[in-house]
């Protein structure tokens, strides 16, 4: 299969993020969501208008979803969960602190465990699958991170199982298009991993690998999303690539941003679905990949690349 390969040069939005990720496009509003995990900020940018900005909070912001209510945005922090009411993250945004609701959730981390990372709404809308990461230190001697489906109760709590175990970086996620097939990021294992998924009970079992690409060149797999043909676009950490996955797990095409090293995560977005946001990290880089990569940090978007995602389910909790 001949892999095509785009450049993308300039970068969109030079916000210099210590650690950008968590990118999400919200259609309703048609802006784009995206954190700086170690920054402690929510960014918020609509393309209509060039308007953007950001809110700082009082820890660590991970990853973002969206309510079915379009009430706000849910969130993963360092040591927990949180809601967010959007008059919260004012628009234009202010670049000054803001306030969110912590969430309870009983739910007792693994050994190992370091902080919250990942996060995405399952197709039905019912389940929060969030994702925990370990110390990095400790690998390979041990493995804490873990992946949890995250519901509401009742009485309006929150309530976790433990999917999964024995994991590295949780990252990014998605499902095949009958939804029997989880997608899972596991970072350190460099590694793409596919999972029997029961749509009616949001159990998993049966991983099987769909990409576990040990090259330098391709780099280390982080967030990811899908178009609307249910391929995979792999974000990759140290390569200054965004990796297009076919469902067979083929490479067929390469999106090459060379101003920038670490790729963090990617989301499609736009008025057609079709433009692709990637936020960038310029965390544990050496002085010479800062020279070589100046836009390491920054928000990126791609056009004209052909394809067209679909927005992110969302939560039908209320909050």
């Amino acid at each position: 299969m001949e892999v095509k390969t785009v450049v993308q040069q300039e970068s969109l939005l030079k916000y210099n993020c210590e650690l950008g990720e968590g990118s999400l496009w919200d259609a309703i509003r048609q802006r784009l969501y995206f954190v700086d995990i170690i920054g402690c900020r929510i960014f918020t940018y609509e393309p209509s208008t060039g308007i953007h900005g950001f809110q700082s909070f009082d820890r660590n912001v991970t990853a973002l979803a969206l309510l079915e209510d379009d009430s706000g945005l849910l969130a993963a922090l360092q040591d927990g969960l949180a809601f967010i009411k959007f008059d919260q993250l004012p628009f234009p945004p202010t670049n000054s602190p803001s306030t969110y609701k912590r969430l309870s959730l009983n739910l007792k981390h693994l050994e190992g465990f370091n902080r919250f990372n990942e996060c995405c709404v399952d197709p039905t809308g019912k389940r929060w699958i969030v994702g925990t990461m370990m110390n990095e230190e400790d690998f390979p001697k041990s493995a804490g991170g873990g992946l949890y489906s995250v519901t509401q109760t009742k009485d309006g709590g929150l309530s976790a199982d433990l999917l999964l175990d024995n994991l590295t970086v949780s990252n990014g996620m998605g499902w095949t298009k009958d939804n029997k097939t989880l997608y899972f990021t596991d970072s350190l294992r460099k590694e793409i991993g596919k999972y029997d998924y029961d749509i009616d009970t949001g159990k998993v079992c049966n991983k099987v690998i769909f990409s576990n690409v040990d090259d330098e060149f391709l780099g280390v797999p982080d967030g990811m999303c899908q178009d609307d043909e249910y391929h995979i676009w792999s974000a990759r950490w140290g390569s200054s690539k965004v990796i297009r996955f076919t469902p067979e797990g083929k490479i067929d095409l390469i999106v090459h941003l060379p101003k920038g090293l670490n790729i963090t995560s990617c989301i499609w977005g736009g008025p057609n679905l079709d433009e692709l946001y990637v936020t960038s990290a310029k965390t544990g880089t050496t002085d010479e990949q800062i020279e070589n990569h100046p836009s390491n940090g920054d928000l990126f978007v791609v056009k004209g690349l052909g394809f067209k995602g679909k927005e992110r389910t969302r939560f039908k909790g209320k909050f």
